[in-house]
C-alpha cells in the first residue's frame, strides 16, 4: 500500500448525512444517559487504517459532533480518540501510519490535543517472527491488532471502540462461512455490536477493568440509551458487583456502518473532500479467500442470489443474513427473559459453587412459537433452552464461549417440560432415558438434587413457573489427566527507584492522616519496605482475575489446590490452623469443589496461600514480613438475574485468617485487602 494511492472517487451513491449516521450509532452504542442528555464528557475510540471505510467513520463522527446539543444534549462534548495500527509487517508501514495521522489533521482540520486525539499502535510480534513470511499472517495479525486496540482503549478509559465494517464486509463474511461449511446461525454475518474479540485474558479489554472508569448514574446502574426501539439488555448493577468482589466492564465494539454500502461511504468522503487509501493487496484474488470473494462480487460474477446488491437495494444474500440475525437475536431475548425467572439459591464466589432453581421450560417461550408446526416448536424450544443453559453455565465455566452444540444433552436433561412435550422419535440420538442427574458439559459439573421448594421465590418470580422438586448445583469441572492444570506464572516483583527523601516525606504526610493503631502497624511494616511496580492482572482458569505482588525473589505459580498440596498444607504442626482450614473448605460445598480453588505455590510446590478464602500457610508465615506475597483477587464478570439477593452471594476474601494487617491496600495476611 502506498499513500500516494490517496485518490478521489466519483461514486454515484448519495452521501450519508450526519443525522442519519447518528441514529445508526445510537441504535447500537446506547451510551449512558440521564434526563439531561448524555452523561459526559464521553469518549469514543475509532480504529482507522486510512481506507475508505475507516476514513468515512472518522469523518461522520467528526460531523456528528458538529450537530450540536440541539439534537442530543452533550453531543458536542464527545471526545474522539483515533487509533492507527502499525502492523510492522513491511518496512514502510510505520511511515504510512504516520502519514494517516497527517491526513486526518489536514483534511478534517484536526490536530493533536484538540477534539480528536490520535495514537499509533505498533504491533509487537513474537521474537524471531517475520510477519510477512508467517503462514497464518492474517489470523495472527488480527489477534495482535485487537489486543493492541483493547489495551489502548483500557489505558485511555474508553469502553467503546467503533469499527468501519460495512455491508459488503458482511456479505463477504457470509460467503466465506458458506464456503467453509457453516450453516444456520453461522451464516448471520458480522454482528453490529459485541465484545472485543481475541482479548481473552487481557485485563481491561475482556470483561474486566470496569472498576476503573465505569460511568455510574442514579441507582448505580449502567443505563441504556434513550432509543425507544433499543433492544432490552441485562443491566449491570455496578455497586452490587463492586461490593461482592466481581469484575465488570470490558471493551465493546460497535459497527455503525453495517447498513451502508461501499459506494455510500465513498460518496460521503467525496462530498467532504477527504481522500482515502486504496490498498492494492485487497484486490489480489490469489492472496486470500476473502479477496477471491471480493473480486467476484465487485465484478458481479456471482449468481444473483449471492450478489452483493447495489447501494440502493440490498441483495437476497443480505436479506437472508439479516433474517438469520433476527432469529438469532430473538432466541437470545427469549433465553434472557427465561433467565430472569431463575431463582438463585446461592453462589459462593470463593469457589464458584452455584445452586439455582430453574423454570419448567418452555413456560417462557415465545408466544409466536405455538404458531409453528410441532417439530419446529420443539426445535425453537431446544435452541432457547440451550442458550439459557449457557447463561447459567457461564457463571462457573472456565470457558470464554461455550458452544451450543455441546449443550444438547444438558438442555434435555435440565428441562422437564421439554422432555414431556417431545413427541416420540423427536429426541436427539445422544439423549436417552433415564435422564442423567449428574453430567459434565461446557467445563461445568452439573448435578440435580431432590429438594422440594421451601424457599420463598424472589419478587416477580412466579412459583408455578419454577421446578418445585429440584435444584441444580453447578461447579467447575474437576481436573483430571485429560485436563491440564491451569497455571499462571508470577515472576519476582520489579523494584522501583525511589529516593530516601521521597520516602521520608511520604511517610510523614501519611502519618498525619491516620489513626494511632494504623501508625503503629505502618511503622512495623514499612521498615526497609521496597516499592515495587504494580504487577499485571492475570486470568486464572478463566474464572479469577488475580494480581500477585511477589517480593520473594523467586518465581511463584498460581495453580489448583490438588489433594497432595492440600495434604502438605494441613500437616505442618499447627493443629488449630489446620482445623480452621478444614472448616473453611467444608463450607465451600461438596468435597470436589476445594480442588478447583486457586493456590499460590512456591518453587517447591508448597502452598503459600489460598487467595479466594483468605488462607495463608505456615510456609507463608515463615517468610520475613517484607518478603511475603500480596494479592488482589476478583471473580470474573458474570450477569445475575436482576432480582438476585445480595445475601445469597458469598463474596470471596482478600486475605488470610490470622488477623495480620494489610500493606498499602494489598492483601498480605489481612482479613480484607484494599480495593
Amino acid at each position: 500500500m502506498s499513500l500516494d494511492g490517496f485518490v478521489h472517487s466519483k461514486p454515484g451513491a448519495v452521501p450519508i448525512q450526519p443525522l442519519r449516521f447518528l441514529k445508526s450509532l445510537l441504535k447500537i452504542w446506547r451510551p449512558p444517559v440521564s434526563s439531561n442528555g448524555l452523561c459526559g464528557p464521553l469518549k469514543l475510540a475509532l480504529a482507522v487504517s486510512g481506507g475508505a471505510d475507516s476514513m468515512a467513520l472518522a469523518t461522520l463522527c467528526h460531523q456528528v459532533r458538529k450537530l450540536g446539543d440541539a439534537h442530543l444534549p452533550g453531543l458536542s462534548d464527545i471526545r474522539l480518540h483515533v487509533f492507527i495500527v502499525d502492523h510492522k509487517a513491511r518496512t514502510e508501514s510505520t511511515r504510512e501510519a504516520r502519514q494517516v495521522v497527517k491526513f486526518l489533521d489536514k483534511y478534517l482540520g484536526l490536530s493533536r490535543g484538540s477534539e480528536l486525539k490520535t495514537r499509533i499502535l505498533p504491533l509487537k510480534w513474537p521474537p524471531g517472527t517475520v510477519p510477512s513470511e508467517s503462514p497464518d499472517f492474517e489470523t495472527e495479525a488480527r489477534r495482535l491488532r485487537y489486543q493492541a486496540l483493547g489495551k489502548a482503549c483500557y489505558e485511555a478509559k474508553i469502553p467503546t471502540l467503533l469499527l468501519g465494517h460495512h455491508r459488503a464486509d458482511g456479505n463477504e463474511t457470509v460467503l466465506m462461512r458458506l464456503v467453509s461449511g457453516y450453516r444456520g446461525e453461522g451464516l448471520r454475518g458480522i454482528s453490529e455490536e459485541g465484545e472485543i474479540p481475541h482479548c481473552t485474558g487481557v485485563y481491561g479489554a475482556s470483561r474486566s477493568g470496569g472498576r476503573d472508569y465505569a460511568v455510574t448514574l442514579e441507582k448505580n446502574e449502567l443505563v441504556k440509551a434513550q432509543d425507544a426501539n433499543a433492544r432490552q439488555e441485562v443491566v449491570e448493577p455496578v455497586e452490587f458487583y463492586r461490593e461482592q468482589g466481581f469484575e465488570y466492564g470490558g471493551v465493546k465494539i460497535c459497527r455503525p456502518l453495517m447498513d451502508y454500502s461501499k459506494q455510500e461511504l465513498e460518496a460521503t468522503l467525496e462530498e467532504a473532500g477527504v481522500p482515502w487509501v486504496t490498498d492494492p493487496t485487497n484486490n489480489d484474488p490469489k492472496l486470500s479467500i476473502r479477496n477471491t470473494i471480493r473480486y467476484l462480487m465487485q465484478r458481479r460474477l456471482l449468481p444473483k442470489a449471492l450478489d452483493s446488491g447495489s447501494h440502493q437495494e440490498p441483495s437476497a444474500l443480505t436479506m437472508a443474513a439479516s433474517n438469520i440475525r433476527h432469529k438469532y437475536r430473538r432466541r437470545n431475548e427469549q433465553a434472557a427473559f427465561s433467565y430472569q425467572a431463575c431463582d438463585i439459591i446461592s453462589f459462593d464466589a470463593r469457589s464458584g459453587y452455584f445452586q439455582v432453581r430453574i423454570p419448567n421450560f418452555p413456560a417462557h417461550s415465545d408466544p409466536d412459537c405455538h404458531l409453528l408446526p410441532e417439530h419446529q416448536q420443539l426445535t425453537e424450544m431446544e435452541h432457547i433452552g440451550a442458550r439459557l443453559v449457557r447463561m447459567l453455565f457461564n457463571i462457573v465455566s472456565p470457558r470464554n464461549d461455550i458452544s451450543l452444540q455441546t449443550l444438547k444433552v444438558a438442555t434435555w436433561a435440565m428441562f422437564g417440560n421439554l422432555q414431556k412435550d417431545s413427541p416420540p422419535g423427536s429426541r436427539p440420538v445422544e439423549v436417552n432415558e433415564p435422564w442423567p442427574s449428574k453430567f459434565t458439559a461446557g467445563g461445568v459439573l452439573c448435578e440435580r438434587i431432590e429438594t422440594p421448594s421451601e424457599d420463598t421465590p424472589l419478587p416477580g418470580v412466579q412459583p408455578s413457573l419454577l421446578d418445585p422438586d429440584h435444584i441444580w448445583c453447578l461447579t467447575r469441572e474437576s481436573y483430571n489427566k485429560r485436563l491440564a492444570e491451569p497455571t499462571c506464572i508470577v515472576p519476582p516483583a520489579t523494584p522501583k527507584e525511589r529516593s530516601p527523601a521521597a520516602t521520608l516525606v511520604s511517610g510523614l504526610t501519611a502519618d498525619s492522616q491516620i489513626s494511632t493503631r494504623a501508625k503503629q502497624r505502618r511503622r512495623k511494616t514499612s521498615v526497609n519496605q521496597t516499592a515495587f511496580h504494580e504487577p499485571a492482572w492475570q486470568l486464572w482458569d478463566g474464572r479469577y482475575w488475580i494480581q500477585v505482588l511477589n517480593p520473594t525473589g523467586t518465581t511463584l505459580k498460581i495453580c489448583p489446590l490438588s489433594p497432595d498440596r492440600l495434604h502438605r498444607a494441613v500437616t505442618g504442626g499447627d493443629d488449630k490452623l489446620s482445623a480452621r482450614l478444614k472448616k473453611t473448605l467444608r463450607s465451600l460445598g461438596p468435597p470436589h469443589v476445594r480442588y478447583t480453588l486457586p493456590a499460590i505455590v512456591d518453587a517447591e510446590d508448597r502452598v503459600l496461600a489460598l487467595p479466594t478464602v483468605g488462607f495463608v500457610s505456615l510456609t507463608f508465615r515463615a517468610l520475613a514480613e517484607d518478603r511475603r506475597p500480596r494479592w488482589r483477587v476478583r471473580y470474573k464478570r458474570v450477569v445475575f438475574p436482576e432480582m438476585v439477593r445480595a445475601e445469597r452471594v458469598v463474596r470471596l476474601r482478600e486475605g488470610n485468617m490470622d488477623g495480620v494487617g494489610t500493606l498499602v491496600g494489598w492483601s498480605c495476611g489481612g482479613r480484607r485487602g484494599g480495593r
